[in-house]
């Protein structure tokens, strides 16, 4: 396998930022699924809804592992998405604490906004490379409107205008 030139180095608050994800994941998988069996245990033996819940979250789960996989390899894109279910999951921890008070529950969340914010910092902004802008094309300028249509007169190029 070859290296690439313009290998980049995984700043440490990156790497940081996904093993808190990565525990995260862990608490809220082992929370979610006690909840699940315990709800199952009292619905009297539910068993197509039990293995419904835990199959819907260990997909939920599974995706969250990929998005982290994926921003400890330099995805801007799973840094966003990740990002926005971090910012939702500040909201929700803000809203929890305010009404029920801090417990042990919070802890996936505390780790979550913890990974949102470093994964953030200044120094990791090079790891993430911005995407190429597309160049658009020159849009002709609008020089009025026709009173009878109201579709726009656009400036005319000169008939020896060079063309881009």
């Amino acid at each position: 396998m070859e290296k690439r030139a313009g290998a980049r180095t995984r700043p440490t608050a990156v790497t940081i930022a996904v093993a808190l994800w990565w525990v995260a994941i862990a608490v809220h998988l082992v929370v979610a699924v006690v909840g699940v069996t315990e709800v199952g245990r009292d619905a009297g033996g539910a068993v197509v809804g039990l293995v419904a819940g835990l199959v819907v979250i260990s997909a939920w789960s599974a995706l969250f592992v990929w998005l982290a996989a994926r921003m400890a390899r330099g995805s801007g894109t799973a840094r966003l998405w990740l990002a926005i279910v971090g910012g939702l999951t500040a909201c929700g921890t803000l809203l929890t604490i305010t009404t029920d008070g801090p417990d042990w529950g919070l802890v996936d969340g505390m780790c979550i906004v913890a990974a949102t914010v470093l994964s953030y910092l200044p120094s990791t902004r090079p790891f993430f490379p911005r995407g190429e802008r597309r160049a658009r094309a020159a849009e002709p300028r609008t020089i009025g409107w026709d009173p009878t249509t109201g579709e726009r007169i656009v400036e005319q190029p000169a008939p020896d205008a060079p063309t881009r």
